[in-house]
């Protein structure tokens, strides 16, 4: 476990502090790991976002070809959306 050695200051309304402090007792926290956790949350998500979306030159030249493309029709997949259409036609019967 991590020792707990830096601090972090910030500011808010009254309004904005009586919401998070009704939000972690709602969770049954206390006000830090309630704006520690959730803030380490949606950062996370950011950076996952960021990493999997990040596209070299290449990549994106790649993506616009294949965006342009004619679609190319694969015909096991046509198959098998022809196969589940026909089971909910077969029912209206």
């Amino acid at each position: 476990m991590s020792t707990k050695t830096d601090r972090l200051n910030l500011r808010c309304s009254a309004a904005t502090l009586e919401t998070l402090k009704a939000a972690a007792e709602v969770q049954d926290q206390d006000l830090t790991s309630f704006i520690l956790g959730a803030a380490l949350d949606r950062a996370r998500k950011v950076l996952a976002e960021d990493h999997s979306l990040r596209l070299t030159p290449r990549e994106v030249l790649d993506l616009e070809r294949a965006l342009d493309a004619d679609p190319e029709v694969v015909p096991q997949l046509a198959a098998l959306i022809r196969g589940a259409r026909t089971p909910s036609s077969a029912s209206a019967k």
